[in-house]
């Protein structure tokens, strides 16, 4: 079953989605996959956390990008997704240092993924691992079909995924979710399902998942955009807290997760009062 409440808090409009299956244990109901979505700015949601909450994010900020039109060897401009990301408002990065003191304050053990571009890695690094001293790993994604932009300069062919960690958790459970890279082809299927322009693959998202949480934890995602995390959660019956700014692509998540299908799975976990 499903039970869907609209709710306003301050200024975010937000709504939870709560699925799974009632079991009889000890006379307790219980329910899985807590889904709560916010349709504000990462920052009012964050207000709205309780300190020393969250078990694990994963999250795609906005990428820093000095350009959106790039010279490709055929002679001709490739500026279609560069053109959507300006649109978007989510070319010119975001405060880093800002949304991680909110992300501390949070976060239970630092246990973090973000996406970015290779511009970013020294700012993160200067926070998370000079200032915070937190441990790291780098996890990329290897296009093998990348937009053929390399006039001056190598192809952008690769996109980074940062973990900092402080006592998080990392426990692969076999040896291909324990590889550090996915070498797959641009996303273009779930973009023309999904509309956003900068996608992430959903089986990467899982895997995230899979080897630093456990059922019955709560997953955030700052930057939801089309729901992947979200949905991702659902499937793998993990509660889960987001944001997305955009009123478009929040309906679209919300879409998204309804449709999912959760995986069924022996270990139940008992609805907290935290979506309360």
């Amino acid at each position: 079953f499903h039970i869907y409440t609209n709710k306003t808090t301050q200024n975010c409009k937000y709504k939870n989605i709560i699925g799974g299956k009632y079991v009889k244990e000890n006379f307790r109901g219980f329910l899985m996959s807590s889904i709560k979505i916010y349709n504000c700015d990462c920052m009012e949601m964050l207000k709205n956390t309780p300190d020393s909450s969250i078990d694990l994010i994963i999250t795609d900020p906005p990428y820093e990008i000095c350009c959106t039109g790039g010279g490709g060897n055929q002679g001709h401009k490739i500026s279609t997704m560069g053109a959507d990301l300006v649109d978007l408002n989510i070319n010119t990065g975001y405060d880093i240092r800002k949304v991680g003191k909110e992300i501390v304050r949070v976060m239970k053990k630092m246990n973090v993924y973000f996406w970015c571009n290779k511009k970013q890695i020294p700012d993160y690094f200067d926070y998370y691992v000079k200032e915070l001293g937190c441990k790291f790993d780098i996890l990329t994604w290897n296009k093998v079909n990348p937009v053929p932009t390399y006039s001056n300069k190598y192809l952008t062919d690769t996109e980074y995924c940062l973990y900092f960690r402080n006592g998080g958790m990392c426990n692969p459970k076999n040896y291909e979710d324990a590889k550090t890279y996915w070498n797959d082809p641009i996303n273009a299927k779930d973009k023309q399902v999904w509309e956003h322009p900068t996608i992430k693959p959903q089986h990467m998202i899982e895997k995230l998942i899979r080897n630093s949480s456990t059922q019955g934890q709560f997953v955030m995602d700052l930057y939801l955009g089309s729901g992947t995390t979200a949905a991702a959660c659902k499937k793998l019956n993990r509660n889960f807290i987001g944001s997305e700014i955009n009123e478009k692509y929040y309906n679209i998540a919300l879409k998204r997760v309804e449709e999912t299908v959760q995986e069924t799975e022996d270990e139940q976990s008992p609805l907290t009062e935290f979506f309360e």
